[in-house]
C-alpha cells in the first residue's frame, strides 16, 4: 500500500512539471534581409539545397514583388538563400523569421518543411496580416556547409511576395533535442475524437493559420510514433511544446497528463507554459503507439504553437538542463 502511495505522488509531481521558457529573450540574431534568388511558377524541387538556381532572379527581401519587375502579377512564386551558420548558433535554438508574407507561405530549411501559414488553393485562406516565426528543428542544421532556405509563397491580389518586417535567423538559449524528434504533420481532428486522416497540419504552429481561422473549442493531435526496443525500455519524457489553452495526453488510449483545465469553462491561463510530461514505465511498447494530444481553446491562437515536440529520455532531459544552467 506504501508503494502505492509513492507511485501515485510520483506521477502527479512528475505530469504537472512544466517550463516556463516563454519569457526567455533571444540573444543573437543573424540579418537575412538583402537579395535572394527569386522565380515565378511552383515547383516542389525548388526546395531542395541541390536545385540549381543560379539563372533565377535576385530580389530585395523585404519588399513586394510588384515593386521589382513583377507589377499586377498574382500566383505562386518562390524565393531561395543559402547561409553559414555562426558557430555561436550551434546547439542553440533558432527561429526564422521572415515578417509578412502576402497571402500564404510554405517554408523549408534544407528541403525539409518546417512551417506554414494560410491555406494554398483549392482550400484558399489569406494570412497576410499573420508575422512568420518558424522554429528550425537542430537536426536539420548544417554546421559546416551553407544551409538552404526556400519559401513558396502564394498571392491572390495586391502586393505579393514577402512584404515586410524582420527577415533574420534568432538564437535562443541552449537547445534541447529530442532523441525522437516529432516535429512535423500531425493528423488534425476538429472536436473530442480523433479521426486519423480527417486533417494534417505541421506542429508547431497555430491551428488559425493553417486552414482553421477564428477557430476556437476542442480539437485532437494524433500520431503513430515507432519507439525502438532500446529506447522503450528507458524512463522517457514527452515534450509537448506550449499549448494554446489547455491539454490532456494520451498514449495508446492510456491517460497519462494533463495541463490546464480540459473540461473547464475558463481559461487556466495556461498558455504559455512548456508542457514536459513523464511517462509512467509499462506504457510505452516497443514498434508503433499512439499519441493523442486533446487541445481546448478559448479564444485567440490555438494549438500547438510552439517548441521543439518529441520523445527525450530522462537522461538526456537532465543532461540538458544541467548545461542551461551555467
Amino acid at each position: 500500500m506504501q508503494s502505492r502511495y509513492k507511485l501515485i505522488i510520483l506521477l502527479i509531481i512528475a505530469i504537472t512539471v512544466t517550463s516556463k521558457l516563454y519569457s526567455q529573450q533571444f540573444s543573437s540574431e543573424l540579418n537575412l534581409s538583402g537579395n535572394w534568388r527569386f522565380s515565378i511558377g511552383d515547383d516542389i524541387d525548388w526546395a531542395m539545397p541541390g536545385y540549381d538556381d543560379s539563372d533565377w532572379d535576385l530580389i530585395r527581401v523585404p519588399a513586394r514583388w510588384e515593386e521589382q519587375g513583377y507589377p499586377g502579377y498574382n500566383g505562386f512564386a518562390w524565393y531561395r538563400t543559402d547561409i553559414m551558420l555562426p558557430a555561436s548558433f550551434h546547439g542553440r535554438e533558432l527561429f526564422l523569421e521572415l515578417g509578412y508574407i502576402d497571402d500564404v507561405d510554405e517554408v523549408f530549411f534544407n528541403g525539409v518543411k518546417i512551417g506554414q501559414t494560410g491555406s494554398f488553393p483549392p482550400n484558399f485562406a489569406t494570412a497576410y496580416n499573420a508575422f512568420r516565426s518558424y522554429q528550425v528543428p537542430l537536426h536539420l542544421v548544417n554546421k559546416q556547409k551553407p544551409n538552404t532556405i526556400a519559401v513558396r509563397v502564394y498571392d491572390v491580389e495586391l502586393e505579393g511576395g514577402i512584404v515586410r518586417g524582420n527577415v533574420r535567423l534568432m538564437a535562443k538559449n541552449v537547445a534541447v533535442v529530442p532523441d525522437i524528434n516529432l516535429n512535423g504533420y500531425w493528423d488534425f481532428t476538429i472536436g473530442q475524437q480523433a479521426k486519423p486522416g480527417n486533417h494534417r497540419i505541421m506542429v508547431p504552429g497555430a491551428w488559425e493559420n493553417q486552414g482553421f481561422r477564428n477557430y476556437d473549442g476542442y480539437a485532437v493531435y494524433s500520431k503513430t510514433v515507432y519507439i525502438p526496443e532500446e529506447m522503450a525500455k528507458q524512463k522517457l519524457i514527452f515534450m509537448a511544446g506550449r499549448i494554446d489553452d489547455d491539454d490532456r495526453f494520451y498514449i495508446n488510449g492510456e491517460f497519462i497528463a494533463e495541463t490546464g483545465d480540459y473540461y473547464g469553462r475558463y481559461n487556466s491561463n495556461m498558455h504559455y507554459e512548456f508542457r514536459n510530461y513523464f511517462i509512467p514505465d509499462g506504457v510505452i511498447k516497443t514498434g508503433d503507439n499512439f499519441f493523442e494530444i486533446k487541445v481546448v481553446d478559448r479564444g485567440g491562437e490555438g494549438g500547438i504553437i510552439e517548441g521543439n515536440i518529441g520523445l527525450i529520455t530522462q537522461n538526456n532531459f537532465i543532461e540538458y538542463w544541467r548545461k542551461r544552467r551555467k
